[in-house]
């Protein structure tokens, strides 16, 4: 039996929860909160314990992977502490809002002789196996253009009701490193980094420190163009939809769902459900992260590499920052990373 410590008690925690309480061998010990009385509460309608302090946590001999589901801008700090302190670790997207904080969770992970895993649960699904299948054995034939559509809907409250939402020292970005980055690492999943970017980032409509509109315009070493829009001002808001088209068929998801697989020779049916998080963030299916959890325990019974490790998890970080970089600067910015 495997103890899980979640860190943060917010939206993403009770998604965490579910995914523990699916899998045989796990079992969730407790959680933590800087917030006492939220976190009392929340480990109360959850039927768990409440650990009064972090180190509390990080001390406890049952807990052998810390969760972490706080802000983004403490990702990378306590997962650091809690690799340091001897616990596997699974982090949520982004592992860290920087390129260098990053390789700083890296150097942690290394030395600590135990395992993080980064959250992408999408990569986990049926779908993305038969997409990325279809691509490395060349059913596409030679790729053209690539689009990642996600016009998202976020109102006023959903920013004002917090304090960390919409802020650079705490969400390290907007409609992309919020909303869009599991959108951007599965377009890296399935095509690998580009070699450069040219972008526009804008705050459109709400009063926020960050990006709520984005586009970028991508160019892949191998031949490939693409575009990436991601924005959370949109009414009613509309599910992520990634188009990628070859020379020899096309494929289209929307959401965790195929809408078209036009390969000559070829029908393709998904029953995979469709998430609904485009307009509601609570919508998310906890079946996903069920899959990585498991996957973080076979690799800890196996001494391996989690599926999703911290130097894939770093990719969509250095994808983004660049889209930044090349807004602020006015020019298109050379990918040194894998591409």
């Amino acid at each position: 039996m495997y103890g899980f410590g979640i860190i943060g008690c917010g939206m993403i925690a009770k998604t965490h929860i579910a995914a523990i309480a699916d899998i045989a061998d796990a079992k969730l010990v407790g959680v933590f909160d800087k917030n006492q009385a939220s976190g009392n509460k929340f480990a109360q309608e959850n039927n768990t314990i409440f650990f009064e302090s972090l180190e509390d946590m990080l001390l406890n001999e049952e807990i052998d992977i810390v969760t972490i589901c706080t802000p983004s801008g403490l990702h990378a700090d306590l997962t650091i502490k809690a690799l340091e302190a001897g616990k596997n670790v699974v982090v949520e997207k982004p592992m860290a809002l920087t390129a260098e904080d990053c390789d700083r969770v890296i150097e942690a992970e290394k030395n600590s002789g135990k395992i993080c895993a980064v959250v992408s649960q999408l990569r986990f699904s049926d779908v993305a196996h038969q997409v990325k299948n279809a691509i490395s054995d060349g059913k596409l034939g030679d790729i053209v253009e690539v689009g990642l559509h996600m016009k998202y809907h976020r109102d006023e409250e959903y920013y004002s009701s917090s304090n960390w939402r919409g802020t650079y020292s705490m969400d390290g970005g907007g409609a992309l490193m919020n909303q869009g980055i599991h959108g951007v690492d599965m377009l890296i999943n399935f095509l690998g980094m580009p070699e450069s970017v040219f972008a526009f980032c804008r705050t459109k409509r709400h009063n926020i420190e960050v990006e709520d509109t984005a586009v970028a315009v991508l160019e892949y070493k191998n031949g490939p163009i693409g575009v990436i829009e991601a924005t959370t001002s949109v009414n009613p808001g509309y599910p992520r939809q990634l188009e990628i088209c070859g020379t020899k068929g096309s494929i289209i998801l929307e959401e965790n769902t195929i809408k078209s697989w036009d390969i000559d020779g070829e029908t393709m049916d998904s029953e995979t459900l469709q998430s609904r998080s485009f307009n509601d963030p609570s919508a998310i299916s906890h079946y996903g992260h069920k899959l990585e959890f498991e996957d973080i325990i076979d690799a800890i019974k196996n001494n391996r590499k989690p599926l999703i490790d911290t130097t894939e998890g770093k990719k969509s970080v250095e994808l983004i920052r660049a889209i930044y970089e090349s807004s602020q600067n006015d020019k298109k910015i050379i990918i040194k990373g894998d591409n």
